[in-house]
C-alpha cells in the first residue's frame, strides 16, 4: 500500500525531499512513499549505480526525481548534495536522515577503526547534512522538516552495537538541540525509533552473526512481527507533511511493542 492511499495524493505537492541512503532498503522506501505523495526526490548514497537504478524505477512511477552520489561523511559532498538540489528545484523542504550503519561486535573486541567508521557515519555525517540542509532552510525562510530514522532501544542499549547506540544517541541529543534551536525558523526536527523492519543488506549481516537472531527478535516483539518497511514510510511521510506542524523534537517508536518488553540484543547478556 501507498501513502496515497492513505493520505491525499497531493499532500507533499512541490515539496522537495533529500533522501540520504535513498538507493535501498528503508530509504528506498520511504522515498517511495513520498514521492507517491507528489514530493520531488533527491536520492542521495555512495553507490552511483544503485541510485541510478532506483532513480530509473521512480521516474517509470512517474515521480520527479534525481539522484546525487553523496558520502555524508564528507562535508564538501553534502554541501554538493544541497547546491544540486537547490540548482535542480530551487529549494528544500524536506530532509530524510536515513544514511548510517553497523556491524554488530562485543564492545570489548571493538576497534579503534570500527568505532571510528560508524561514529563518523552515523552521528558526524547526520549532523554534516542537517547543517548544510538546516541552513539553506534558514536563508528559504519558509521552514521545514527534517526527520532522522534512529531505533527504538535506544533508552535501554542493544547489547552488540555499543558503536551505533553511542552514535545514534548522539543524534537524539542533536534533535532535541536542533529543535529548540530552529523552531523560531519554523524548522521542526523530528527522529523516528524503529524496531525491526527486515531489509536484505539488515538480513544478511544479522545471519552472519547470529542465524537465529529475527526468530527470537520477533518473539520478543508483542505483536509478534517484523515491522513493514511501507509503515515506516508512512510515518516518515506524515512527519514530513504540515498535518504533523505542531510537532516538533519527538522521537516516535514503531516496534511493535517491542522496546517495551525484551528488546533487541545481537549477543547474550
Amino acid at each position: 500500500m501507498k501513502a496515497s492511499e492513505i493520505f491525499s495524493t497531493n499532500l507533499l505537492k512541490e515539496k522537495v525531499a533529500i533522501v540520504t541512503g535513498g538507493g535501498t532498503g528503508i530509504g528506498k522506501e520511504i522515498a517511495n512513499q513520498l514521492g507517491s505523495v507528489g514530493a520531488k526526490l533527491v536520492l542521495a548514497g555512495r553507490r552511483e549505480e544503485v541510485l541510478k537504478g532506483t532513480e530509473k524505477e521512480f521516474i517509470a512511477k512517474g515521480y520527479e526525481v534525481m539522484s546525487v552520489p553523496t558520502d555524508i561523511r564528507e562535508m564538501d559532498q553534502v554541501e554538493n548534495l544541497v547546491a544540486e538540489t537547490v540548482n535542480r528545484y530551487g529549494k528544500v523542504d524536506i530532509l530524510i536522515n536515513n544514511a548510517g550503519g553497523q556491524f554488530p561486535k562485543k564492545a570489548e573486541e571493538l576497534s579503534k577503526n570500527g568505532w571510528d567508521a560508524v561514529i563518523r557515519t552515523n552521528l558526524n555525517g547526520t549532523f554534516y547534512i542537517t547543517q548544510s540542509v538546516g541552513k539553506q532552510m534558514i536563508k528559504q525562510g519558509t521552514g521545514g522538516a527534517i526527520t532522522n530514522i534512529l531505533v527504538s532501544f535506544l533508552h535501554r542499549g542493544a547489547p552488540g552495537i555499543a558503536h551505533s547506540v553511542a552514535a545514534r544517541n548522539g543524534v537524539y541529543g542533536l534533535m532535541k538541540n536542533l529543535a529548540l534551536e530552529w523552531a523560531q525558523h519554523h524548522i521542526r526536527i523530528n527522529s523516528i525509533g524503529a524496531g525491526l523492519f527486515i531489509t536484505e543488506g539488515m538480513q544478511d549481516e544479522m545471519a552472519a552473526a547470529d542465524p537465529h537472531f529475527i526468530e527470537n527478535t520477533i518473539n520478543a516483539v508483542p505483536l509478534r512481527r517484523v515491522g513493514k518497511l511501507e509503515e515506516l514510510g508512512w510515518l516518515a511521510t506524515y512527519l514530513s507533511s504540515d498535518a504533523s506542524g505542531y510537532i516538533t523534537g519527538e522521537n516516535i517508536i514503531i516496534d511493535g511493542g517491542n522496546s517495551l518488553g525484551h528488546g533487541i540484543t545481537f549477543f547474550p547478556y
